[in-house]
Order: C-alpha cells, then structure tokens, then sequence
C-alpha cells in the first residue's frame, strides 16, 4: 500500500490551529489518520493518507498557494511529508479504534541493503508480535531522506505498551534481529489519535 506521511512541527500554542484545519481537509472516505504528540520530540501532529497520485505541478500550486496539506503552514515551524510503502508481510493498514495512545518510532537506516534486511526480519517475526496486540503500520519510504522505517503501533495506555513489549521480548524472537546494524537513528514519541482521525 502507497501512503504519504506528512509531519507538521507545530509553533507554541498553535496545535489546535492545525488540527482545525486538518478537520476541514478531511476527505470522505479512505484513510485520514491524524496523532499529536505528547511525549518525546517539540509538538508534531503526524498525517497519514492514502498517496493521492497529485502531480508535482498541482502539489506546487498547492505549496504557493497554502492549500492542501499545506493549509496548517501559518501555525507551523516546518512540514515534511513523503512517500511510503507498508511492508508486503504487514496486513492492510486498518481504520476504527485501536487504541488510546499511539507510539511512532521512526528509523534511519543504512543505506546498502538494510531495508531488504529489515523486511526479512519483520517477516520473520510478524506472526508472533501480531499474536500480542496488533499494528497500525510498517512503512518505508520511497522518496525524501532514504531508506527510513516508520512504525506505528496502538495502546490501551501506557502500562500495556510497556506489558506488550515485554512480553514480545520474553518469547526470545522479538524484536526483529539485526536492526542496531541496520540502523542509523532512532527516535520514539507517544501520541493521541485527534477525534476526527479514521485511525483511533
């Protein structure tokens, strides 16, 4: 599945600024997942939609004219967006409720054959970490700063995340093997879904 993740560094203050806005861009249907972080990095506000196919004229348009994703740039620092994919081994990316806090841990990797070996290690995995709580994502991306791997899973709280983990590290095959080689940067944040986002 081809996504676009889009981070907005949110001035002090201005969070329910953007939010309001994003509301207004909510499309009709298909995936409009929306978190704010709460711990970890300066206040971001994460966006995850399905790739629309915009042309790089019309996202041009959009960038001049503040429209789009775009449209929070007055209340923000700086936005990043880019392409990802889910990996093949991962279930569809799934919308409802999953739970009330979020953890995004996004990855630098190196760049000669770390994400071919990242997706086996996940591959290798998946089944067990799966049989303890679902996940929301794993992507790469395919276009900016590359490779990247991002990964976004749902809690109840944070005592759950905490259970989870453990318990995923004590049936031994957890987490996937060789990713401090893999990878370069690593940073984790917690975030709350907003209420308009598809995925919550």
């Amino acid at each position: 599945m081809i996504v676009e993740w889009t981070t907005y560094r949110v001035k002090p203050g201005a969070g329910n600024d953007v939010l309001n806005t994003l509301e207004r861009l909510k499309p009709q249907s298909g995936i409009f997942g929306v978190w704010s972080s709460v711990l970890g990095n300066d206040h971001r506000i994460y966006l995850l939609t399905e790739a629309a196919g915009q042309s790089l004229e019309s996202r041009r348009e959009d960038l001049l004219a503040g429209e789009g994703l775009f449209a929070p740039a007055p209340f923000c620092e700086d936005i990043s967006t880019s392409v990802f994919r889910t990996l093949d081994a991962l279930p569809g990316i799934t919308e409802g409720e999953h739970g009330a806090i979020y953890e995004i841990r996004s990855y630098e990797l190196q760049p000669s054959d770390a994400l071919k070996l990242a997706e086996k290690g996940w591959a290798d995995v998946l089944d067990v970490r799966l049989s303890i709580r679902p996940i929301t994502a794993v992507m790469h991306s395919v276009n900016g700063l590359t490779p990247r791997l991002v990964h976004i899973y749902p809690y109840k709280d944070l005592a759950e995340r905490i259970a989870v983990r453990n318990q995923a590290i004590a049936t031994g095959k957890w987490p996937p093997k060789g990713g401090a080689g893999r990878n370069r940067v690593m940073a984790s944040e917690l975030a709350v879904p907003a209420p308009f986002s598809t995925i919550r």
